[in-house]
C-alpha cells in the first residue's frame, strides 16, 4: 500500500472516532532510564592514612561529570549535570532520582525505597568541638525534573570507622501538591559531637524515591566540610557562573554547515547572555573575559579584564555582551566543523572555587538541525486508543535533500519501546502542518544511548526547497513512543499534535522535542560534547583509566588532531599530528575526568579520559 496512502487513511480514521477517544492528549513524564548511560569514573579505594582527605572538603560539582570527582567520593547513582536545577549557585549540581549509576531504573515495577548514596571519602577529622566545624550544602528538590513527594526522603548520615551502621544526622521531605518550584536551600549541619570527630569520618547524602526512573529529584550542590565556621557561615567568598555557555546561532542549537555559510552573519545571534552569581554578603564587581577558537583550534578573538557589576549578592545577574564574530568556512573540503567559546571571570578578590569560573559551549555545525540543546530532562509522549500525529516546526536556510530523521527515544521500565511507528514531513501550513510530503514506515523505536540520537534513513530521500517544515511521527495506537524533551530550551510555538483530525498546538509544558532532519550524509552524528560517549565509534582511548600515559587506537594510520580539555572546558593539549598508538603523557594531568576530542577533518569523536594518579 502507498505509504502516504496509508497515512492518509490513518488520519481519516481519527476524524471520525468517538467522544471517548477524543479525549487523549499529549502527556510529559520522568526519564525511564539514562539509558546506555556509562559511569566510567573508577571508585577510589582507600589503602593507608596518607589517603585520607584534610579540611577544607569543598565540592561544587562544577564539571562535565556524569559521575562525581573520584578524589572526594564513592558514587551510588547520583549523575553530575548542569541542565537540570534552576538557579543553581553556581554551575553543576548531583542529582539524585530513582536511576541506579548503570544508568537504569532500580526496579522495574512501582515500587518506592532506598535509592541514590554519594558518600565522602575518609576525612581527617581529629578535632576538638572548640575548632567549630560545620558540614554545609544547597539542596533543591524538583528542578526541571519531577518533585519529590511526602513519602520521598533526602537525608544525611555520618559514620567513622569504629560504627558498625551509619548514624542519622538530617533529612528533608517532599511535598504532595507543590504549586510553584521551590529555591536552593543552604543548611548549616555543626559537627561537635566527639564521636565524629575522628581520624577517617565519612559523610554521606541518601534519597529515598520511587525506584523505577527518574523520579523524586533532589540536587545537590555547594558541599562544604572546614573548621573555624559558625551557624550563620552559609556564604563563601565565590563568584560563579550559574550555567554552562551556550550556541551562538540566533534560533537553532546547530545547522548543517552549507546552509549556514549561505548566511553567517545572519544565523549568528547579535547578542549573547550569561548567568553570574555573586555567593558573597555584598555587591561587587567581577573581571569577565572570553577566548573564542575557529574552526582549527586557533584563537581569534578574545577579551579580558572587562567589568562587570555591582552584581548583587546572592541573586542571579544576566551578563549581556555582543556577539562580534561569525563561525568561519573550514574550506570545501570539511563536511563539519567545531568551534568554542570560553569564558572566564577572572580571579581578583581571592575566590575559593576557582573552577566554577571558567564554562565552554562547542558548537558544531554538521549535517543536521537542533532546536534542542542534546540533553533530555523529561519524555514526551501521545496517549491515544487510536494513535495519531505529533510534528515540530524546522525552517530551513538551503534547498537540499533529507536524508534521515533523527529521535532520541527513552527507554522505560529497562526495556525498549516495542511499538512501531512512521516517519513524517509536512509542509507548513495556516500556524500549523499542512500537506504531507512524505512517510515511511512502520519502523521500531530504537534506543541508542544516553542523549544520543537514532537516524532513519530515508528509503526515498526528498529534496526540500528552502523554507518551513513540520517533523514529526506517526502512531497507530496509544503506546507511547517516549521521546526526549528539551526542558532548558522552549519551542511550544513550533510543536502540534492530531489525535482528531485537527492540529492543535502543545503548550501544557515548555521545552523542545529532541527529533532532528538531517541533510547530506545522513550515517554522520555528532556526539553533543557536554555527553560524550566514554568509549564507541571510530576512536578508543586505552588504558583507560591511565595513570601515567595513553594512546588512542583506530582501524586507519591516518593523522588526527587531539585536544584534550578539562571539566570546564578549557583546552589543556592540543595535538595537530598525532599519529595512532603514539603514547601522550598524562604527567601533567591530576586526577579526575577530562575531555578528549579526536578527528580526522571529516569525522570527531569525543571521548572521556579517566586519570588517576598512584
Amino acid at each position: 500500500m502507498n505509504k502516504i496512502y496509508l497515512i492518509t487513511l490513518l488520519l481519516s480514521l481519527c476524524i471520525h472516532t468517538s467522544g471517548s477517544q477524543l479525549n487523549a492528549q499529549v502527556f510529559t513524564a520522568p526519564l525511564g532510564s539514562y539509558s546506555t548511560f556509562e559511569h566510567d569514573s573508577p571508585q577510589r579505594v582507600v589503602r593507608s592514612d596518607h589517603d585520607t582527605l584534610n579540611l577544607p572538603f569543598i565540592d561544587d560539582f562544577s564539571y562535565n561529570g556524569p559521575k562525581p570527582n573520584p578524589a572526594k567520593w564513592i558514587d551510588g547513582g547520583t549523575f553530575v549535570n548542569a541542565d537540570f536545577p534552576i538557579n543553581p549557585p553556581s554551575w553543576g549540581v548531583a542529582t539524585f532520582d530513582g536511576i541506579s549509576a548503570s544508568g537504569q531504573p532500580y526496579s522495574n515495577v512501582l515500587s518506592h525505597g532506598a535509592a541514590d548514596t554519594l558518600t565522602s571519602l575518609p576525612i581527617h577529622l581529629a578535632y576538638s568541638p572548640a575548632d567549630s566545624i560545620y558540614l554545609s550544602f544547597a539542596l533543591q528538590p524538583k528542578g526541571r525534573g519531577n518533585f519529590p513527594e511526602y513519602v520521598d526522603t533526602f537525608l544525611l548520615e555520618f559514620k567513622v570507622p569504629s560504627d558498625t551502621a551509619w548514624r542519622w544526622i538530617w533529612s528533608s521531605k517532599g511535598e504532595d501538591f507543590p504549586q510553584t518550584d521551590r529555591p536552593f536551600r543552604k543548611v548549616m549541619i555543626p559537627i561537635n559531637d566527639t564521636a565524629f570527630l575522628k581520624h577517617g569520618f565519612q559523610f554521606r547524602f541518601r534519597n529515598f524515591a520511587q525506584l523505577n526512573g527518574a523520579w523524586d529529584h533532589w540536587h545537590l550542590d555547594y558541599v562544604r566540610l572546614d573548621k573555624g565556621r559558625f551557624a550563620n557561615d552559609t556564604l563563601l567568598m565565590d563568584f560563579a557562573f550559574m550555567y554552562r555557555g551556550k550556541s551562538l546561532l540566533n534560533t537553532y542549537q546547530s545547522i548543517p554547515l552549507s546552509h549556514f555559510l549561505t548566511s553567517p552573519v545572519s544565523r549568528m545571534s547579535e547578542t549573547f547572555d550569561m548567568a553570574l552569581v555573586n555567593n558573597t554578603i555584598a555587591p561587587a564587581t567581577k573581571y569577565y573575559g572570553y577566548e573564542f577558537y575557529n574552526q582549527f583550534g586557533q584563537q581569534v578573538d578574545m577579551i579580558s579584564h572587562k567589568i562587570k557589576g555591582p552584581i548583587p549578592a546572592q541573586q542571579e545577574f544576566i551578563m549581556t555582551e555582543p556577539t562580534k564574530y561569525t563561525y568561519g568556512d573550514p574550506g570545501q573540503s570539511y563536511q563539519y566543523a567545531t568551534y568554542q567559546l570560553v569564558h572566564m571571570l577572572n580571579e581578583n578578590n581571592g575566590d575559593v572555587i576557582p573552577q566554577n569560573d571558567t564554562t565552554s559551549y562547542f558548537q558544531v555545525l554538521s549535517n543536521y538541525y537542533a532546536l534542542d540543546d542534546g540533553t533530555a530532562e523529561e519524555r514526551i509522549g501521545l496517549e491515544n486508543e487510536q494513535g495519531g500525529f505529533i510534528a515540530q516546526r524546522f525552517e530551513t536556510f538551503l534547498g537540499d535533500t533529507l536524508k534521515a530523521i533523527q529521535y532520541f527515544f527513552n527507554a522505560v521500565n529497562d526495556g525498549q519501546i516495542d511499538r512501531p511507528f512512521y516517519l513524517a514531513v509536512w509542509s507548513a501550513g495556516n500556524n500549523s502542518p499542512g500537506a504531507l510530503l512524505y512517510s515511511q514506515g512502520p519502523v521500531q523505536p530504537s534506543v541508542n544511548g544516553w542523549n544520543k540520537f537514532t537516524s532513519y534513513p530515508l528509503d526515498q530521500p526528498l529534496f526540500l526547497p528552502a523554507g518551513s517544515y513540520y517533523f514529526g511521527w506517526m502512531q497507530e495506537n496509544g503506546t507511547s513512543l517516549n521521546l526526549g524533551l528539551d526542558r532548558n530550551i522552549t519551542s511550544n510555538e513550533r510543536i502540534y499534535y492530531n489525535h482528531t483530525g485537527s492540529w492543535f498546538n502543545f503548550n501544557a509544558q515548555s521545552g523542545t522535542l529532541m527529533l532532528r532532519p538531517m541533510f547530506q550524509k545522513a550515517e554522520d552524528t555528532y556526539v553533543n560534547i557536554s555527553s560524550p560517549e566514554p568509549q564507541s565509534g571510530t576512536y578508543r582511548i586505552f588504558p583507560n583509566p591511565s595513570t601515567s600515559s595513553f594512546r588512542i587506537s583506530t582501524e586507519t594510520h591516518e593523522k588526527l588532531h587531539v585536544g584534550i580539555y578539562d571539566q570546564t572546558g578549557r583546552r589543556l593539549l592540543s595535538i595537530p599530528n598525532y599519529l595512532p598508538e603514539e603514547k601522550i603523557s598524562t604527567d601533567a594531568l591530576s586526577t579526575g575526568v577530562y575531555l578528549v576530542t579526536v578527528g580526522n577533518g571529516i569525522h570527531q569523536q569525543v571521548l572521556r579520559l579517566t586519570v588517576v594518579k598512584p
